[in-house]
């Protein structure tokens, strides 16, 4: 869905233009991302990989090794934030606690952050801000935003139907503080989320591409964030249940609103009053579409007892998710009522008169989601979540015309609500500069906490904690010299809990670079690299044992590999004029590389471009160079005809190192 147009179609995509490049990327998760689906899936999409995971042996090597660079290129530069503490029932689905632990090594590049700095929160958004970049001067960047109720997991994405909101809007040069309050409470919500994270500098980067783009025309963006308020508080920014009045359609008369959310949390009949009110309706004002005992959903559905009874008894609608002939209803035409998968979306239609308005939210129907307010008047939010709402037709929601349960007995409910559970080890972040690393967490009991460095084999324990003054934070530090080795982690325990936390990698640019992802031959890495660096830049790479002599893609030999070079012996199979027109081949090839990475230097000059791609240009240019030397070298053993423009185009480059241009 985008710009009030509803569609049937993936999230794993992009509406930026196919000669964008990635930037930067913000992404919020309610349990930590699963390291598997963001390698396998969710990373080459954006990050517009050449090779596939699933290849066999070489390829697989370049699949890692291509993408751990495209992760230092824009390292530091992808935040995911998640959230360890549950307010749903976990799903069948979704019980493998680390399913891809096999690729822990990508956070030493990607921010891994969670909420709970200062105080409880759970983060339940789910946001994608994407900053996509142009090579191109003359064309715009964009900044993309996903707003929808999928996390990121496999489950999610294979086994589950979600609603998406997504706009793709050009950036403009300039920032503007009037573009930024049109976006209502997402720029405060972004600060929020930052806040508690303990990491708001690495949001507010994201903030600030909102005051560059134009928010869209019809658009409003509804939020929450833990804490407790006074109606004051929420009268001057309306988190939660408060800003449901600001998405209403216009209108005198009582509003309907119809409600799909696979979890229903334990309402109170004030409580339902005060929610339906916020949004100018009544609990009999009200319909949830819900499902019946034997559907198939049940063990991913939750709706307690005491709420289906409480709707009942206050004239309220609970609809069977079926038409007249028992079938399912779909989502859109588009929808095969085959599909095996169970809804996760949470959507929210409000209805005045003839005027209609859809939220497409992650919040649950639940207190934790919207607010709990008590006697005195004063509101607890738990959760951070996140919805965007916007005009729809009459057409757009396929859920009007259900029957309602006539047996109560009928409808999916439990007894028992799981509880959210209350962690001891509410917070922690750890970073290694190459030399100490630096571990902070938020914990009930510090005198029972207690943690250790995962290096490999090596187990390093940590001494001391030193609480940070004025703040409920803990800290302490771990010597460390030695090299990254996966698992990298810092296992954190207090009593019977205990957490694996991500080090992110703060050694310079060049101390990072030579940390080989796993599964890389060490003795091939080299070779391997040098050709995925020349594919970049337009030249030919070997997909098969970079070890052996393989025809490349157009029947011939791999890049330097002429038909007739020495061999092992000395001896030559043709003679030496015959050289001549593959290496002035060669020669066109390797300055072709040199001269589209001069064009990309040229390129980076304009005023889109940041200082930091500069100086990635200019590192990409030094391996370059390191790169044609070691191609010199090696067709130098097997003729010096085939290794005199690999010299030349390694020539060229320096002279052109030399004189980088300075930002």
């Amino acid at each position: 869905m985008g710009h009030g147009k509803m569609s049937w179609e993936s999230l794993l995509e992009t509406q930026a233009p196919a000669e964008c490049f990635l930037k930067a990327a913000l992404f919020t998760t309610y349990d930590r991302a699963d390291e598997r689906f963001v390698v396998e899936h969710l990373l080459p999409l954006f990050l517009k990989l050449g090779h596939e995971h699933d290849g066999e042996s070489a390829e697989r090597q370049y699949f890692l090794l291509e993408l751990d660079r495209r992760l230092q290129e824009i390292h530091d530069r992808i935040v995911i934030v998640s959230s360890t503490a549950r307010e749903e029932p976990r799903a069948s689905d979704d019980r493998n606690e680390r399913p891809g632990a096999t690729y822990d090594w990508i956070w030493r590049s990607i921010r891994h952050l969670t909420v709970g700095s200062a105080r409880k929160a759970v983060q339940h958004s789910k946001l994608w801000l994407l900053h996509w970049g142009s090579a191109d001067e003359d064309t715009d960047e964009y900044l993309e935003i996903v707003i929808s109720s999928a996390n990121l997991t496999r489950p999610a994405f294979q086994s589950q139907l979600q609603a998406g909101w997504r706009a793709c809007i050009a950036l403009q040069p300039q920032r503007s503080e009037n573009r930024l309050a049109k976006w209502g409470v997402l720029p405060a919500f972004l600060e929020e989320l930052g806040k508690s994270a303990g990491e708001p500098q690495r949001v507010r980067a994201f903030t600030e591409l909102l005051a560059r783009v134009e928010c869209p025309k019809d658009t409003t963006f509804l939020a929450s964030v833990p804490g407790i308020y006074s109606r004051k508080e929420l009268h001057r920014r309306p988190w939660g249940a408060a800003g449901l009045a600001r998405i209403v359609p216009a209108g005198k008369s009582m509003t309907t609103i119809s409600v799909i959310s696979p979890y229903v949390g334990w309402w109170t009949l004030s409580s339902l009053r005060r929610w339906c009110a916020e949004a100018g309706g009544s609990p009999n004002r009200l319909e949830l579409v819900w499902i019946d005992k034997d559907h198939a959903w049940t063990k991913y559905w939750c709706l307690p007892r005491s709420t289906a009874e409480l709707l009942m008894k206050s004239k309220g609608s609970i609809r069977r998710y079926t038409n007249e002939s028992g079938e399912r209803v779909g989502f859109h035409e588009e929808h095969r009522a085959e599909d095996p998968r169970w809804c996760h979306a949470k959507l929210y239609h409000l209805r005045r008169g003839n005027s209609r308005r859809l939220l497409v939210t992650s919040a649950n129907f639940s207190t934790a989601a919207w607010g709990n307010e008590g006697r005195k008047g004063v509101c607890v939010i738990e959760n951070f979540e996140l919805g965007v709402c916007i005009p729809v037709g009459p057409d757009d929601w396929p859920f009007d015309n259900l029957e309602c349960f006539e047996n109560p007995n009928d409808i999916a409910t439990v007894a028992v609500v799981p509880s959210q559970s209350s962690n001891l080890i509410a917070w922690a972040n750890a970073t290694w500069d190459g030399k100490t690393i630096r571990i902070d967490c938020r914990c009930a009991q510090v005198s029972a906490l207690s943690g250790e460095l995962r290096a490999g084999s090596h187990r390093v324990p940590v001494k001391t904690w030193r609480q940070i003054p004025g703040s409920s934070v803990s800290t302490a530090k771990v010597a460390y010299t030695g090299s990254w080795e996966p698992p990298f982690a810092m296992d954190l325990k207090c009593r019977n809990e205990h957490i694996s936390v991500p080090i992110f990698d703060e050694r310079s640019q060049g101390e990072r670079e030579m940390t080989l992802p796993p599964e890389v031959d060490a003795e091939l890495a080299q070779l391997l690299r040098d050709q995925l660096l020349f594919e970049q830049y337009g030249g030919r790479i070997a997909l098969e044992d970079p070890d052996t002599d393989i025809p490349d893609a157009d029947g011939g030999l791999a890049d330097g590999e002429i038909e007739g070079a020495d061999d092992k012996n000395g001896s030559t199979s043709r003679s030496h004029d015959s050289y001549v027109v593959p290496s002035f081949e060669l020669a066109r090839q390797h300055f072709e590389i040199v001269n589209n990475w001069a064009a990309r230097l040229e390129k980076s000059s304009g005023a889109n471009s940041e200082a930091w791609e500069r100086e990635w240009l200019r590192r990409d240019g030094e391996l370059l160079l390191d790169a044609f030397k070691r191609k010199f070298k090696a067709d130098g053993i097997k003729n010096s005809s085939i290794a005199l423009p690999s010299r030349l185009a390694a020539e060229e480059l320096a002279v052109r190192l030399k004189y980088f241009p300075e930002a």
